[in-house]
């Protein structure tokens, strides 16, 4: 379906895809010094089909999606998966996600090859410390050096869905201004999982039993290069807005890859994609 171009209001692009509204949005860190994106998102296209050109200024660009009432809950759906592929393919390779992996393991003393470990410390770094399980006297407390807070589950402004980037997410961590749900924190983690040489795929929760396929929470889903004790070279889930522990898991419905190579997809876990995301 061919895209319409909105009305340009408030340093903004607007585009229409049936009954999915995206407008780009032109932002800047809480700190107003900062871009809110780094330069590897200057060609992203969010999952916007080839040929439609969104505007100048990417690099200082978020994503700001509006679901109408008429949208089917497959549109919105698809469109929020193909955001979130393309956030964690782009930052993949970033410096900064990088630099970010590397501070992490090493402030954790983490042995050569520990690949558990280095799962473990993504993870607990990305539950962050607001969690219900926190002591109160440590709620806010940073986990790396440096970093001024902890990850915070926020939820979207009503009626509207926004995305940030991998790099973003993790600037605001530092800074101490973190606000960011669970699609946000899926890719960010995904993203950095990936950067220090991990498959990583989303794995679909249902709103509700009694209607599969209406998207409500994402969880992610990796596995170790080397077999180890627990999982061998299963793949295992990671909850990170509730504070489960590697392995836990609610029911889910679905596994999308993000950043999966054909090796890594047993007939076991192929059976989970949807067709359209295979």
């Amino acid at each position: 379906m061919r895209l319409k171009k909105i009305i340009n209001e408030c340093n903004s692009v607007a585009v229409q895809q049936g009954e999915v509204k995206a407008s780009i949005t032109l932002a800047l860190t809480m700190g107003g010094t900062q871009p809110a994106f780094a330069p590897p998102l200057a060609r992203a296209s969010w999952g916007i089909p080839d040929g439609f050109e969104p505007g100048q200024g990417g690099v200082n660009q978020m994503m700001r999606y509006t679901f109408s009432g008429a949208a089917t809950d497959s549109e919105s759906f698809f469109q929020t998966i193909e955001i979130l592929r393309e956030l964690a393919e782009k930052y993949v390779d970033h410096p900064e996600m990088i630099q970010f992996t590397r501070r992490l393991f090493n402030n954790s003393h983490l042995r050569n090859h520990d690949e558990l470990g280095e799962i473990q410390a993504l993870v607990t770094y990305f539950q962050g410390t607001y969690t219900k399980d926190t002591p109160d006297d440590e709620i806010g407390t940073p986990l790396l050096h440096g970093d001024r807070g902890s990850y915070r589950y926020q939820l979207d402004p009503y009626g509207v869905e926004l995305f940030q980037s991998p790099v973003k997410v993790i600037r605001d961590i530092e800074n101490g201004e973190s606000g960011a749900d669970c699609d946000d924190v899926a890719a960010a983690c995904a993203c950095a999982m990936a950067t220090a040489g991990r498959p990583v795929a989303l794995m679909i929760v249902d709103a509700d039993p009694s209607s599969p396929g209406v998207f409500n929470h994402v969880m992610l889903c990796t596995k170790t290069l080397q077999p180890n004790q627990h999982y061998g070279t299963d793949w295992f889930p990671v909850e990170l807005i509730h504070p489960l522990r590697i392995g836990e898991s609610v029911p889910f419905t679905q596994f999308i890859p993000l950043l999966v190579m054909d090796f890594d997809k047993d007939e076991r876990v192929a059976r989970r994609i949807p067709v359209q995301f295979r």
